[in-house]
């Protein structure tokens, strides 16, 4: 059932809505805790309002305000591009806890169901250009989105109800908001929204469970052998193509995994199970325009048709398969290159785990993740280092390609944005520093504390003139890796003041063997670089956050 449509009927009052991991919910309780923030942005002129909550459930309770306020919601995954928001809106992140408390409640007050064709949720996606893209839907469009979804759930949950859906995708973003939030939404009575945030793998509660997640955190899973012992209902993936060998690893502990095919545009479109092809939702129709782009009709959206960038081959009028994006292509030295064809020569060469490449410049430039035996040569001085390797991975792509990456760099994972996307923008900026990276050998991360095993090589830029003929790692280089390093961890913005703290205890010296340990309490972050007994080094800094 719709909330918005039982909010006021008695007899649905004591439904479980909401578990945010302490206490149960219920529909009435909600109400409550709804009701101030109504009253607040009714009482606003402006139309807008944009939810920055930094929690699940400050981030339930706010779109319903939102929503029953009828406003219309701006969700902005990424809080670091809220300057480029050309909008006069209402900021919510917390505010509901600022109006809840020590406020006369109006008991006369009722809640009016919103018109689901005159309120709008705004997403941002990050567009080509880095800037934030809005894609404008009606309520009315992600409701009839959504109720097709539940009708797939109850096929497989069957007769059940009290359901919990949990998630480690962010709920600003279509798919998250989808298939987490507002399927519990819709389907009050069946499912209950639990807030609590899968943030690790080997902390997370699946038992039982609709799990909302992304490729990228799935991998998790595997890299640090978690054992499911008790596996969620069905795991719902998005974001990007999951791995064989992820999809093989939750095979064993009976744990069924759907990949869901979509956009932030079209919202979904397809869905995958055991088989290799591609279902249709109920009321998606496909077609292929010229270049063979997949071209999508549904009530999901406002526009009359979207076209997307990749490549399917049509089975029938609601079953295809993926093939290549178009946008993968790119013209260099006049050359037309599928660089998706280039990642797939660089992954099966041995070496390398996982890799992107892209046009950075005029050139093709190439983010690779070594595997053991890569690190091995690359830190194998005598035979060559990092020129080898580069050297051998031109030699595989070679055989294959005319166009080869001139620009490398080896990082320790491509990095991915909160959706499970390849975080194209981070990519770039690594070619853009004229710096060079530092090796990760091996690292681990929580939410406070990071380790990072790294080796400064010989050939790294940062050495040169530091000294001629004793050559050590400049202090302001350790300081920027750790920056570096604590932003990527933490998700968090660095103050560029000078440091609280530092001191240097032993010089490091290239090729050695360092552990950067990076702790975060509160807006300080720790670091410090040592390996056994030795430090060498260590402050404090300060976040913006």
């Amino acid at each position: 059932m719709n909330i918005f449509e039982i909010s006021n009927k008695k007899e649905y009052e004591n439904l479980s809505v909401i578990n945010d991991g302490k206490k149960i919910y219920t529909l009435k309780e909600i109400k409550e805790i709804v009701l101030p923030v109504v009253q607040f942005l009714k009482s606003q002129q402006k139309s807008k309002v944009l939810i920055l909550s930094k929690n699940n459930f400050d981030f339930a309770i706010n779109f319903l305000a939102g929503a029953f306020a009828q406003k219309e919601i701006l969700l902005l995954a990424d809080s670091k591009k809220l300057q480029k928001l050309d909008s006069d809106y209402i900021l919510l992140d917390e505010i509901y806890t600022h109006y809840s408390k020590d406020k006369q409640k109006d008991t006369f007050f009722e809640f009016i169901t919103p018109e689901f064709d005159n309120t709008f949720v705004t997403f941002y996606t990050s567009g080509s250009t880095g800037n934030p893209k809005a894609i404008k839907k009606r309520l009315s469009n992600m409701i009839i989105e959504t109720n097709d979804l539940l009708s797939e759930l109850e096929q497989i949950t069957g007769d059940k109800s009290g359901i919990q859906i949990v998630t480690s995708a962010s709920a600003n973003h279509m798919y998250g908001f989808v298939y987490w939030f507002f399927a519990a939404i819709c389907g009050v009575g069946r499912y209950i929204l639990n807030t609590c945030e899968i943030v690790y793998p080997d902390t997370a509660d699946l038992d039982s469970r609709i799990f909302v997640s992304t490729p990228s955190f799935l991998e998790e899973f595997k890299k640090y052998d978690v054992a499911i012992d008790k596996p969620p209902k069905i795991i719902f993936s998005a974001g990007d193509r999951l791995k064989n060998d992820v999809s093989e690893y939750f095979k064993q502990y009976n744990a069924k995994i759907t990949e869901i095919y979509g956009s932030t545009e079209t919202g979904t479109i397809a869905y995958k199970g055991e088989n290799e092809y591609y279902q249709c939702f109920k009321h998606v129709q496909i077609s292929q325009n010229n270049e063979s782009q997949i071209v999508i009709k549904s009530p999901y959206f406002m526009e009359k048709e979207v076209i997307l960038c990749d490549t399917v081959q049509i089975l029938d009028k609601n079953k295809f398969t993926l093939g290549q994006r178009t946008d993968k292509i790119v013209k260099i030295q006049e050359k037309r290159v599928n660089t998706q064809e280039i990642e797939d020569i660089l992954n099966t060469t041995g070496l390398i785990n996982d890799s992107y490449c892209f046009k950075h410049g005029e050139k093709l430039a190439c983010a690779a993740v070594l595997n053991e035996k890569g690190r091995t040569l690359y830190l194998d001085n005598k035979n060559g280092g990092r020129q080898n390797v580069i050297k051998q991975l031109k030699k595989f792509i070679k055989e294959k390609s005319e166009v080869i990456p001139q620009k490398w760099k080896f990082l320790y994972e491509i990095p991915k944005n909160k959706r499970g996307k390849t975080d194209k923008e981070k990519i770039s900026e690594f070619f853009d520093v004229n710096l060079s990276l530092p090796l990760v050998i091996d690292y681990k991360r929580t939410d406070t504390v990071a380790e990072y095993e790294l080796v400064f090589s010989k050939n790294c830029n940062f050495f040169d003139g530091h000294f001629k003929d004793f050559p050590v790692l400049p202090g302001v280089i350790q300081l920027y890796f750790a920056h570096r390093f604590a932003s990527d961890s933490f998700d968090c913005n660095i103050l560029t003041t000078p440091v609280k703290k530092m001191k240097f205890s032993h010089i490091i010296k290239p090729d050695t063997k360092v552990k950067l340990i990076l702790q975060k309490s509160g807006k300080n972050i720790h670091y410090k670089y040592e390996y056994n007994d030795i430090i060498f080094s260590g402050g404090v800094f300060e976040t913006a956050d």
